[in-house]
């Protein structure tokens, strides 16, 4: 195809309809004209629990343009000239998934600039961090689809699975994909990182507990805990977990659950 009505549907066929090779020769030409600089973009890690099955997720969209068409990628994109890079995670997340978060749900993660890390050229990444409650999700047009995948870790490997679609598994000592599946540019470096992350921190910066909405029992707190930690929440004792939360958390009622006393409702001091 050698013409095209709009630079938009020149970008377009690039994207969409050619090789990888044929594409990045393109886009070089388009975005690299006369001196290297970089581009930066911003990816987000989307952490959320399902009570019910009791399942800790994170969220994926599966990309429809090149580089690394089909592949399962994190939620992201390229940070708009005169924009913060908190901006633009926000503003992307909706973009491709229809998830609306807000700065008080975002935390920077970490800057990767590998040389390599994306075949478009020199690109810098600006990584986030967030904890929601699961929602509804709708692809935007870069992205093919958007889904949860299950997390399980079981001592350093993590395992993140959608049935019918993917299932990606990750060495968390140092980010190396080991399945079939793997995740689209340094992705797997990204998760890990965010999951050792809440690892290290959880215990005095507990804001993974967002996961679970306003108000929780301290019985559904251990039960996150323990999905990043790979054990079964009854492995943690009660009673030291409660206490070692507690300078955390703020008693704001009490619940019926089962047979015997109430359970006592806490939130995250503000």
């Amino acid at each position: 195809m050698s013409s095209f009505h709009s630079r938009s549907e020149e970008q377009h066929y690039y994207e969409t309809q050619v090789s990888e090779t044929e594409f990045l020769k393109w886009y070089k030409n388009q975005h690299f004209p006369t001196q290297e600089v970089p581009s930066v973009t911003v990816d987000i890690v989307l952490f959320c629990y399902n009570r019910e099955q009791d399942d800790l997720k994170v969220l994926f969209i599966k990309r429809n343009t090149h580089p690394f068409q089909y592949s399962w990628a994190l939620p992201g994109g390229f940070v708009n000239q005169h924009e913060a890079t908190a901006d633009s995670c926000i503003r992307q997340t909706y973009a491709e998934t229809g998830v609306s978060i807000t700065r008080s749900n975002i935390e920077q993660l970490h800057t990767f600039s590998n040389p390599g890390r994306d075949p478009r050229g020199w690109v810098i990444t600006v990584s986030y961090l967030a904890f929601i409650g699961e929602e509804p999700l709708t692809a935007g047009s870069k992205a093919n689809d958007a889904s949860w995948f299950s997390i399980k870790r079981t001592a350093n490997l993590l395992v993140l699975s959608n049935p019918n679609k993917a299932q990606i598994k990750l060495n968390l000592m140092d980010g190396e994909s080991l399945g079939r599946d793997s995740l689209a540019f340094d992705h797997a470096e990204i998760v890990t990182k965010a999951f050792n992350r809440v690892c290290n921190k959880m215990y005095h910066e507990p804001k993974l507990l967002r996961v679970l909405g306003q108000n929780f029992t301290i019985t559904e707190a251990r039960k996150v805990y323990a999905k990043f930690l790979g054990i079964d929440y009854r492995d943690l004792d009660h009673s030291n977990f409660k206490k070692a939360l507690r300078p955390y958390l703020v008693e704001v009622g009490q619940k019926a659950i089962g047979v015997g006393r109430p359970s006592k409702i806490y939130e995250l001091k503000k």
